[in-house]
């Protein structure tokens, strides 16, 4: 009589978890090329049918395995991201458009849900591991493609930006999808050679510093000795709990020193936006997102509804001179003003309590089987939040460096000692 094996879950699950990061960092058509004026149906308030059904597909495939294994009580633990969730749920109820920001909160609660499903399901070393082979694929592969396959680099003429021209994006969608990934890997391929002590893992490390250099990601190039830093000095710190009090003190200090400071900070912003060239120009798109704030400060615009949502975007009534530039953009250079225009003061403040200071505090007392992810965890922490302060990462639904943040935000909830599987 024939027998047939008994799906392994755990192996499902961790090939799951592999491919959808590497999905959101590739998407449909690796090594393509966006041709100026190019826009995709999702840049202009449609939706892409082929990548919602592959995102549907993860979500399907990681329930029957999260089934099977009954850890619904896992969501007890992300309560603070679940009331984020909510609210970005109930702002559809006074979005500017709906239809729209109902799609996208569905892409964002879908994606979310998966990544929760697959953490909770796998233990903290599948998953490491299981990234770290992923990593070590496409930054091999997009190396390898470099001299032979044009759309491998950027061409002159993509998003119309001319300064993109020669920059290696090997398989990833854009330079800037490759930067933080690179950063992520890098992380990881230290933690492995630290633990392992095989030299493989050290040509990885070089072969991913190379590959950074050339794609020009600034922001990442020059996040990427600090965050290291600052995750070794966390790591270190991890051994002696009276020095990690005197941090959590200074932590809460900061914070107390900063909102007293706010009135004063709101001035140097707003002294920024007087002049568009600052900051490469992101001062001219700030300075559009905070008038769009002060109109609607308590609520927002509704999430999803501020970028890409057709010819009726409020934004343009905000820009000055030749306004179809507004068109062109997708989203506001800087996450937390995103996260504010789309949600509002209360989404604003559940997101740094998400994102900032809870993750901070939880990584602080929280102990693994294996100490040195803290390393790797405070490296990406430090990443992302100022990494956001120039980019849109946090409940950028369908991105790979936001599924880099939900893996790690839920390992921090979930795969702490007590946790482990």
């Amino acid at each position: 009589m024939l027998n047939i094996p008994v799906l392994n879950t755990r192996s499902v699950a961790n090939i799951t978890l592999a491919l959808l990061l590497a999905f959101s960092f590739i998407g449909l058509a690796p090594f393509s090329t966006l041709e100026y004026g190019a826009k995709t149906l999702d840049e202009t308030g449609g939706s892409n049918l082929l990548r919602q059904i592959i995102y549907l597909l993860f979500f399907v495939v990681s329930f029957f395995c999260f089934i099977r294994k009954k850890h619904i009580n896992d969501l007890r633990k992300c309560m603070p991201l679940v009331m984020l969730f909510g609210w970005c749920v109930l702002s559809i109820f006074w979005a500017d458009h709906p239809s729209i920001s109902l799609r996208r909160v569905g892409l964002l609660l879908i994606t979310a849900i998966t990544v929760f499903m697959l953490v909770s399901i796998l233990s903290l070393e599948d998953i490491l591991t299981s990234l770290s082979k992923m990593f070590v694929i496409i930054i091999v592969v997009s190396i390898l493609a470099v001299p032979v396959i044009t759309g491998a680099r950027h061409t002159g003429m993509e998003l119309m930006d001319v300064n993109l021209l020669g920059n290696w994006k090997g398989v990833f969608i854009h330079k800037n999808h490759a930067g933080p990934a690179l950063v992520f890997a890098i992380a990881l391929f230290i933690f492995n050679y630290h633990r392992t002590k095989k030299h493989a893992w050290l040509f990885m490390i070089g072969v991913s510093l190379v590959f950074l250099f050339f794609t020009q990601s600034k922001t990442s190039i020059v996040l990427l000795f600090p965050s290291l830093m600052f995750g070794f000095f966390m790591y270190k710190l991890s051994f002696y709990t009276e020095f990690k009090r005197i941090v959590v003190t200074l932590f809460f200090t900061f914070l107390v020193v900063f909102v007293f400071m706010l009135p004063y900070l709101m001035d140097v912003f707003v002294s920024v936006l007087d002049d568009p060239h600052a900051f490469t120009g992101r001062a001219t798109i700030w300075n559009m997102v905070y008038l769009l704030i002060l109109d609607n400060f308590w609520f927002g615009v509704g999430f999803g509804s501020v970028w890409n949502v057709g010819e009726d975007m409020r934004l343009v009534y905000y820009a000055s001179g030749w306004v179809d530039w507004v068109f062109t953009l997708a989203h506001a250079h800087n996450g937390y003003l995103e996260i504010f225009a789309s949600t509002g003061f209360v989404g604003f403040l559940l997101c740094l309590l998400v994102f900032v200071i809870l993750p901070f505090f939880k990584g602080m007392v929280v102990s693994y089987f294996d100490s040195r992810f803290i390393f790797v965890y405070f490296s990406m922490y430090l990443f992302f939040v100022v990494h956001n302060l120039l980019e849109v990462d946090y409940l950028n639904a369908s991105d790979g460096r936001w599924m880099i943040i939900l893996i790690l935000h839920f390992c921090l909830y979930l795969k702490a000692e007590k946790g482990l599987h």
